[in-house]
């Protein structure tokens, strides 16, 4: 296994894609041509051509090698949810296909560990381009931010037992109560910022804010599926019949069942074509925008720690972080905390 990248992106030998391939395509299936695609910082992927199968072009991600170490150990670089994310991303893929939402096809999916110590999968290639590329045109951009923001609000009906993440088996790793799935996300993220000396406090106190406002966060009491990375480079786009459509919404292994509001493209989307295809308005209540705050300062702090101390990108950490501070500033001056 090649060791030429370091951190949680790492190729593999050829010898190993070979491997995979005729484990999983028969020995009749060769390896015409394979490349390593750029961009990535978690899962590494291989668009691979093959020759005597039933897929001709498909992908191969893979994801972090596991590493075997006491739950909570300061060495290990994963989230919990982490580890068992790509396993889930099947099942997810499962929910958008029968709610009508254009989604990968997923060939084979492996968390055995039996020939790589890594969770990988094979996925048919999707002749394409992500939404964000400079060819397409602002007419066509916007009603393509219409078609997601209408793909979106389908996702949001999809509800779930509980709150929390969806495991590759389709049961949810979370609780009934919202607060305690956030507590455990934010209290987890603290647990590794303290260990590396990262943001001294702050967790803690973010933490805690899901504790001390229990009940707040507990008005919501219908899960509901959320992609949790929608952005433009995780749609892609074809021509279809004349003009761009949404082929896939990819990278839904981040998925969790939550308040719809946990979306973060509900609130840092300003495209009007996102919001008419969504059709649902946010909630405007005080108690709406508190957790509205709340959330983004969970994901900003947890993007914080993950840029500086998970893919070492200081620049975006330090972004991250500053935004941290300044909404943690803006919760103080909530009337709840008066």
């Amino acid at each position: 296994m090649s060791t030429t990248n370091s951190g949680l992106h790492q190729t593999i030998t050829a010898e190993m894609l070979y491997k995979l391939v005729e484990n999983n395509f028969g020995t009749a299936t060769s390896v015409k041509s394979f490349a390593l695609l750029q961009g990535g910082l978690f899962n590494t992927t291989y668009r691979i051509q093959l020759e005597h199968a039933s897929y001709a072009d498909v992908i191969l991600r893979l994801a972090p090698e596991r590493v075997e170490m006491p739950l909570g150990s300061a060495d290990d670089p994963l989230f919990s949810f982490e580890r068992t994310m790509m396993s889930a991303e099947p099942v997810i893929y499962e929910y958008y296909r029968k709610a009508g939402i254009s989604a990968p096809n997923i060939i084979a999916c492996d968390d055995s560990g039996l020939i790589i110590p890594r969770t990988y999968m094979f996925m048919e290639f999707i002749p394409s381009k992500q939404l964000d590329h400079s060819s397409i045109s602002v007419a066509d951009k916007e009603r393509l931010y219409h078609q997601l923001g209408a793909y979106t609000a389908v996702m949001h009906q999809i509800e779930g037992e509980s709150f929390g993440w969806p495991q590759g088996d389709g049961t949810i790793k979370g609780s009934d109560h919202w607060s305690e799935v956030l507590h455990a996300f934010a209290g987890e993220t603290a647990l590794k910022a303290s260990q590396v000396g990262y943001m001294p406090g702050v967790g803690e106190a973010i933490a805690d804010m899901f504790i001390t406002n229990k009940d707040l966060f507990d008005q919501v009491t219908v899960p509901v599926l959320v992609h949790n990375d929608l952005w433009e480079a995780n749609v892609l786009v074809h021509e279809e019949n004349g003009q761009p459509n949404i082929a896939a919404i990819i990278d839904g292994d981040r998925s969790m069942f939550a308040d719809r509001q946990f979306e973060a493209i509900l609130s840092t989307e300003s495209s009007a074509g996102f919001q008419e295809g969504y059709g649902q308005s946010q909630d405007m209540t005080d108690e709406g925008q508190a957790r509205l705050l709340a959330y983004r300062i969970l994901s900003s702090y947890f993007n914080a720690y993950v840029h500086e101390h998970q893919v070492d990108q200081p620049e975006a950490g330090q972004k991250y972080r500053e935004r941290t501070l300044d909404l943690l500033e803006e919760w103080k001056g909530l009337k709840l905390n008066e």
